[in-house]
Order: structure tokens, then C-alpha cells, then sequence
């Protein structure tokens, strides 16, 4: 029986303080320093105060050995934080949930994030696992009475030199102990030792049957690199690239130790800006409009002197349409903010001004922040030394994946609606 305290904190807001008689000592405080130094040690993501501990810009969990840390959205509420932060994992393909109706998001909401991450994970492999177990080829080499595969002939004449009734051969043999099984079984070891869920934990067990002739592996990040799936294996794709993140923050704290520190964790502004770039994607296309993220083609300034160390721009997302002579036009920018809008600083603005003048052809360029309670009304400004070009504030409600899709929808009308005012003056 695992028993194991689940402590929610919002990035950027909550501190989390140890109190003596409370559920994080401060035991769990040198324990959690000691696993983010070895894994972050940039400490980019935490801030460290006087027996308390604060996250910065990421969002997920960590499994310490007697306290998991779910790190939710600094947005909202409890639960419509953790529904946000399922909703983006599941939609940018990162824990694979198939359906996330209404039903299910009331019953994953009373999920720890770390038993919802072991959830689906159990569906996705289970559901892989019953059309067949993946497989491949070894070669063995064996003084065997009958010849399978091809003669070694330097061995069997060593060996066999006074015996007729052996052979000394080589062959492929069939096994399941390849590496793609050695992760995806070492993923449901290390979930049922971390996963206090009984259900799950359940669910866990039952997948090792699965496993019975596969071996834990040796070395572990030269198995996770080792792994290449093949046609017949592409269809555990999900379930190895949530195994590779189940394991590749996996920490042993000490030389011998029997426990290990795992964590989830997403830097929360790439979350939210590939979670922006996976809805829009389609939508636009939909429109007749074309999509690029991370647009790295065009220059804001250029070394005269040399050509090099020059002014790269790149915008989170781009918005455009093939003109009538085939040439690609960027008609529109969106850079994603996580942050609240009635927050909004002057370099953002600065920072899409270099934007939508950088690109020549652009009309637009819009801030899209996620929608709070106490949002700022949006705004839209005229640039005064570009006639036509403007700047604009958005928000985007993250709880559903299709408000977000509504949200957008309008953001790309808009951008056409004016696209077509400016074409008529």
C-alpha cells in the first residue's frame, strides 16, 4: 500500500513552506533541492526562499519518495487548473487520451496529475498489447544436433572435430526482450512503485503479463536512444513517447538508494504556445490560410559590415495565404504570452512592432494570452509610420479544447474581415 501525500500548487503564485506538522517537512524540502539541482541545474524553473520553494514558468508533477508535487496553471481555480493543464497535454499529444468529453474530464479532474499520466498510459498500452506484442530478431550461435540458419565453420570444426552429431551454427531467433519492450516495461515498474491510485495500480499489474520474457533495461538512456520503430511498431508510438517522459526525468538521489525521484514537467510558455500552434494548424487551413510556427526567414536587421550577427526574427506563429502568382504572403503574427493580458508589458508590444514591420506584407500583429477571471479588455492600435498595420490583444479560454478552437476561429475571421477592409481602401 502506497501512501503518499498529493500537494497542489499554482506556478509563479503559491510557495510551498515547510511546516513541521504539516504534509511538507523538511526532510521532503532537502529532497526536492537536491533532485531539481541534478535534473535542472540551471534552476530556471524554481526559486528558492527561506524553507520554501517556488516554481517558475513550468507546470506538472513530481514524485518525491513520500510527497508528489502537482504543479497546475497559474490561471485558475484548483480544478479548472488541473482540467487546463490535461486539456493542452492531451491536445499537443503528450499523454494520449483519444476522448476527453465532459464525462471524463469530471472524473480525470479528481486525478492526481501523476495517476491520470499512469491512466493513460495503461489505456494506450493495453490497447496496443492485445493486437500483439512487438518482436524482433537476435542472432544466436549454438552447437546444436540439427542445422538451423548457417554453419560457423571455424567453430564446428574446433569443437566438432571428433563428434558428427553436432552442428555448430548460427541463426535469427525471435524474442520479445528488444529495447522497445525494456522501456515500455520499465515505464509500468516505475509507475506502480510511484502510482498510489489502487485502480491504476491494478491496471499496472495486469500489463505485466505482457512481459514476462522481457528483461528490465541494463542501461537506460542507451536504450531510449536505441529504440527505432519500425512500420509494424509505429503504432506504439504514444506509448513510448510517454514512456521516454515518465523516464527521462528519473533521478536516483543517492548511490544504492532503492527509491527514485521521477517529475512530468513542461515549461509552461512552450506548452501553451505549441498548444495554440496544434489548434490553429487545421482551423487555418480550413480558411484557405497557411500556418508556420517558429518563422525563422526573415531579418529585422542586417550587418552591413560583415553579413553576419544580424537581427533574426522569430515569431511563434505566422499567418498567411499563397497569392494568385504562387508567392507565400505573411499577412498576420500571433505571439503567445503566458501571462495575464491586464498584465501586459511595454516589450511586448515593443517586440510585435519589430514584428509586423519586419514582415513587409503583414497587416496584423496579435498578442494572444490565455483568459482569466479578471481579464483586460482587448486592445488594438494603429501604427502611425505604417499606415494599415496594426497591433492587437487577445485572449483564448484554455479549459476546452473546443473554446480554444472558438476563440481562434474568431481571431482568424477578424484577420480576414480587416485584411479585406485594407484591400478595399
Amino acid at each position: 500500500m502506497i501512501n503518499t501525500k498529493v500537494i497542489v500548487v499554482r506556478e509563479a503564485f503559491e510557495w510551498l513552506e515547510v511546516h513541521p506538522e504539516g504534509d511538507f517537512l523538511e526532510q521532503d524540502l532537502k529532497e526536492l533541492i537536491r533532485y531539481l539541482s541534478r535534473v535542472y541545474p540551471k534552476a530556471e524553473y524554481w526559486e528558492l526562499g527561506l524553507n520554501r520553494v517556488r516554481f517558475i514558468n513550468v507546470v506538472g508533477t513530481i514524485r518525491l519518495s513520500r510527497v508528489q508535487i502537482d504543479i497546475i496553471p497559474k490561471f485558475e481555480l484548483q480544478d479548472e487548473g488541473i482540467l487546463a493543464l490535461q486539456n493542452m497535454l492531451t491536445v499537443c499529444g503528450h499523454v494520449p487520451y483519444r476522448t476527453f468529453d465532459n464525462n471524463s474530464r469530471m472524473q480525470f479532474a479528481q486525478m492526481d496529475l501523476l495517476t491520470w499520466i499512469a491512466s493513460a498510459y495503461c489505456r494506450e498500452l493495453e490497447d496496443q498489447m492485445r493486437r500483439g506484442v512487438p518482436a524482433g530478431y537476435v542472432q544466436v550461435e549454438d552447437n546444436s544436433l540439427r542445422l538451423r540458419g548457417r554453419v560457423v565453420l571455424p567453430h564446428h570444426l574446433r569443437r566438432n572435430s571428433a563428434d558428427k552429431t553436432r552442428v555448430y551454427c548460427a541463426f535469427d531467433e525471435r524474442t520479445t526482450d528488444i529495447p522497445l519492450n525494456q522501456v515500455l516495461f520499465k515505464a509500468v515498474t516505475v509507475l506502480l512503485r510511484k502510482t498510489p491510485n489502487q485502480s491504476v495500480r491494478k491496471k499496472l499489474k495486469q500489463l505485466l503479463v505482457y512481459f514476462e520474457d522481457v528483461s528490465e533495461p541494463y542501461d537506460l538512456p542507451t536504450a531510449l536512444a536505441s529504440v527505432c520503430l519500425d512500420r509494424l511498431q509505429s503504432r506504439f508510438e504514444s506509448a513510448f513517447r510517454l514512456a521516454k517522459l515518465i523516464l527521462s526525468r528519473m533521478s536516483l538521489l543517492q548511490r544504492g538508494a532503492q527509491e527514485d525521484c521521477l517529475s512530468f514537467l513542461f515549461d509552461a510558455s512552450l506548452l501553451y504556445e505549441s498548444y495554440i500552434g496544434c489548434l490553429l494548424k487545421p482551423m487555418a487551413e480550413d480558411l484557405s490560410m497557411t500556418v508556420h510556427l517558429q518563422h525563422e526567414e526573415v531579418k529585422l536587421l542586417r550587418n552591413e559590415d560583415s553579413g553576419h550577427e544580424n537581427v533574426q526574427l522569430k515569431p511563434d506563429i505566422v499567418v498567411g495565404r499563397i497569392s494568385q502568382d504562387g508567392h507565400q504572403e505573411w499577412n498576420a503574427i500571433l505571439d503567445t504570452k503566458w501571462k495575464r493580458a491586464r498584465i501586459r508589458k511595454e516589450d511586448d508590444i515593443y517586440q510585435l512592432y519589430a514584428y509586423v514591420t519586419g514582415y513587409s506584407e503583414a497587416t496584423h500583429a496579435v498578442l494572444v494570452y490565455p483568459r482569466t477571471v479578471d481579464d483586460a479588455k482587448s486592445m488594438n492600435w494603429s501604427l502611425m509610420a505604417f499606415p494599415g498595420k496594426r497591433i492587437m490583444t487577445r485572449t483564448v479560454r484554455i479549459l476546452r479544447k473546443e473554446e480554444t478552437q472558438e476563440d481562434l476561429r474568431e481571431i482568424l475571421q477578424e484577420l480576414q474581415i480587416q485584411d479585406a477592409v485594407d484591400l478595399h481602401h
